[in-house]
């Protein structure tokens, strides 16, 4: 008994002073000229904070009256939704979501036609940081 006692004592203590553990270090050695280009593509990254993406164009009409009725039906049923207006003259518009891709726009294009069957995707500039939001919410 006291040499099974003794015996897990010793396997105890050598496991917590770490004779057993072993640690690996691994070092990557890359070529100069891939160091420079993955540092021009982080720099680029950074200061770049437009992508080409796309975006729902709910509404575009010269009637204001429809605009405020379009805001009112988007507000109520997508409350937690972030829109924009825009006023070009002589339309209002109304638009809505930042999609990287256009196959991403599509099951919130078909959502958004219930409610506004002239609802249309297209391609517009789009803050890297509002991308990232976006993706959350959706």
């Amino acid at each position: 008994m006291k040499k099974t006692c003794s015996l897990l004592f010793l396997i105890a203590a050598l496991s917590f002073t770490g004779i057993w553990t072993t640690q690996a270090q691994v070092t990557i050695d890359e070529a100069p000229a891939v160091k420079q280009m993955m540092d021009n593509f982080v720099r680029i990254g950074k200061e770049e904070p437009y992508i080409d993406g796309w975006r729902i164009k709910l509404i575009s009409t010269t009637d204001r009256r429809a605009m405020e009725s379009a805001r009112w039906l988007f507000e109520n049923k997508y409350p937690d939704m972030v829109y924009s207006q825009d006023y070009e003259a002589p339309y209002y518009s109304m638009k809505v979501g930042a999609y990287e891709d256009r196959f991403a726009v599509e099951p919130m294009l078909v959502k958004f036609k219930e409610d506004f069957p002239l609802a249309l995707p297209y391609r517009d500039k789009i803050m890297k940081t509002e991308l990232f939001n976006q993706n959350g919410d959706q």
